[in-house]
């Protein structure tokens, strides 16, 4: 028992320290991919499903959806119904994944804030797909009792979203 309890800790910290890398490499894809976002107008939202033991502690999907078209409709972004994102040119929707794992009292996480929309290949215009234009992502732990305040850290990535479509929109 001690010795799967000590692997599932050193998963843990594993998943910290990978998560915190990638904290870091968000800003420069901030950088990088703001030029992306000009012209978009408006965006669908598409939050991927937490897990089952976030939700049941009452980190739901649907409030993190709600957080997430309030933050945006704020900043004047317009938010698209999935009607409305199937004819707009481009097809931008920002895709908002959380991955939580828990061990014991602690969760450990990874927040990624996508803005995804149809692009075409320069060698061969005819090939076009969904991919990933502008991204950001950050990790680390939270308490059990404190998994709600996650959704503080998805609003902070959606403000983040919002001043690099700002900036781009000028």
């Amino acid at each position: 028992m001690n010795t799967l309890k000590f692997a599932a800790n050193v998963l843990l910290a594993f998943t910290v320290v990978l998560f915190s890398c990638a904290f870091g490499l968000a800003g420069e894809s901030d950088k990088q991919s703001r030029t992306s976002l000009a012209g978009i107008k408006g965006v669908g939202v598409v939050v991927e499903d937490l897990a089952q033991d976030a939700e049941q502690e009452g980190f739901t999907t649907l409030l993190v959806q709600a957080d997430v078209e309030q933050k945006l409709r704020a900043a004047g972004i317009t938010v698209l119904a999935e009607e409305e994102l199937a004819k707009t040119p481009c097809i931008p929707y920002l895709y908002v994944n959380i991955f939580t794992f828990r061990e014991t009292e602690l969760y450990a996480y990874h927040i990624t804030l996508e803005l995804k929309q149809m692009v075409a290949l320069i060698r061969k215009s005819g090939v076009q797909q969904s991919a990933a234009t502008w991204k950001i992502s950050s990790g680390g732990t939270v308490g059990a009792m404190k998994l709600r305040e996650l959704r503080a850290f998805v609003k902070d990535a959606v403000d983040r979203f919002i001043s690099a479509w700002k900036a781009a929109n000028k």
